[in-house]
């Protein structure tokens, strides 16, 4: 890792919150939201929390044969940009991870939705022969497995990843020197191996515990909750989606840029990736952002982590898309468009309007 291990000793006390009396061993009992009344929006937090602990989400999945090669098909056709195919694949996978019993022949789905003719004869030839050839020939084009590899490094979409491959890099390492990288993607590149370790679900709900207590610190009284995979029960996470609003409907703003900076102090925020604040004091709209690098107490492992703080008459939408999952946003999505109307994480408005409308 880089100097920052040297402090790797002292990193439990840096999570202490300056406010919070204890040391490191009893930290997240300490952060802890306080007993209040059910009605505050420390309770909502602490409320929210513990169902998010009841509702954990574990399907049968007994056909992980065939829901793990739907997956590596799922991140081939993400990083060539066929978002039509790679969404094909997630709903049918949503599917059979639900059913309670073995797939031994495509006849036993050939009737669930989502599970079209094509997605009928992947599933019969992995049942026959434990393999599927589509996923084997992409594995073994180079082309498809390079751009596939760079599509996985944080901010490099599939247009940079196939213009990386055509100018002649195959491997991550031959990437370090790349003028034309960001400082976003240098930051990806560097913690690649990190930011693809995925979180377990207590650790994440330390986190968010954290994330509360921090909060509750620098604007008495708002609301951070952990969206994503974590809110829709999955036992790990891939990264922290952070949803924050406040009740009043105007204490949010100029909330976010204190709030990472006190993260920061912390030693919980590491490496910066986005920051965008639109929703600044004295204004009454707009959706502030924060994606960034941050590392769970102890340790130097970086996890991906995203801010979003909204206004509290918009608050409920981004609740919904930053929980997801990628499925039920599109299909909300194209439910909104088919009654002419548009929706995104900021309201659902007339087709013919851009988000800065008047939702409806």
């Amino acid at each position: 890792m880089d100097e920052e291990s040297k402090e790797e000793g002292k990193s439990n006390a840096l999570y202490e919150v300056p406010s919070t009396p204890g040391g490191s061993d009893d930290s997240f009992q300490a952060l802890s939201p306080s007993n209040t009344s059910g009605n505050t929006p420390d309770a909502l937090n602490k409320d929210v929390g513990a169902l998010q602990t009841s509702l954990l989400y574990s399907p049968p999945d007994l056909n992980r044969n065939i829901t793990e090669i739907f997956k590596k098909l799922i991140d081939i056709y993400r990083a060539l940009g066929d978002d039509r195919r790679s969404f094909s694949y997630h709903k049918a996978i949503a599917v059979i991870e639900k059913l309670p019993f073995i797939i031994e022949s495509a006849d036993q789905v050939k009737d669930l939705p989502s599970i079209g003719k094509s997605l009928q004869d992947h599933i019969q030839e992995i049942v026959t022969t434990g393999k599927l050839s589509k996923l084997e020939h992409f594995e073994k084009d180079e082309k498809v497995r390079t751009i596939t590899l760079f599509g996985e490094v944080w901010g490099i979409g599939p247009a940079t990843a196939l213009k990386l491959y055509e100018k002649g890099y195959r491997a991550l390492d031959d990437l370090q020197n790349e003028e034309s990288l960001t400082n976003s993607q240098r930051i990806g590149l560097k913690y690649f191996d990190d930011i693809k370790q995925r979180i377990p679900r207590h650790e994440v709900q330390e986190m968010e515990l954290l994330l509360q207590k921090v909060g509750e610190d620098v604007l008495p009284g708002v609301v951070i909750i952990c969206g994503g995979s974590f809110r829709r029960g999955k036992a790990s996470c891939g990264d922290l989606d952070i949803i924050i609003t406040h009740p009043d409907g105007k204490s949010h703003r100029g909330f976010l840029s204190k709030y990472v900076k006190r993260l920061k102090d912390m030693k919980f925020l590491r490496e910066d990736l986005v920051f965008s604040a639109h929703g600044k004091e004295g204004t009454n709209h707009g959706v502030d952002t924060y994606f960034g690098l941050c590392t769970y107490p102890g340790r130097e492992l970086r996890h991906r982590i995203d801010f979003k703080v909204f206004p509290r008459d918009i608050y409920a939408f981004g609740l919904i898309a930053w929980t997801g999952n990628d499925v039920l946003n599109r299909r909300l999505r194209l439910l909104a468009e088919s009654k002419g109307f548009r929706l995104d994480d900021t309201g659902l408005f007339p087709a013919t309007h851009s988000s800065g409308g008047h939702k409806s």
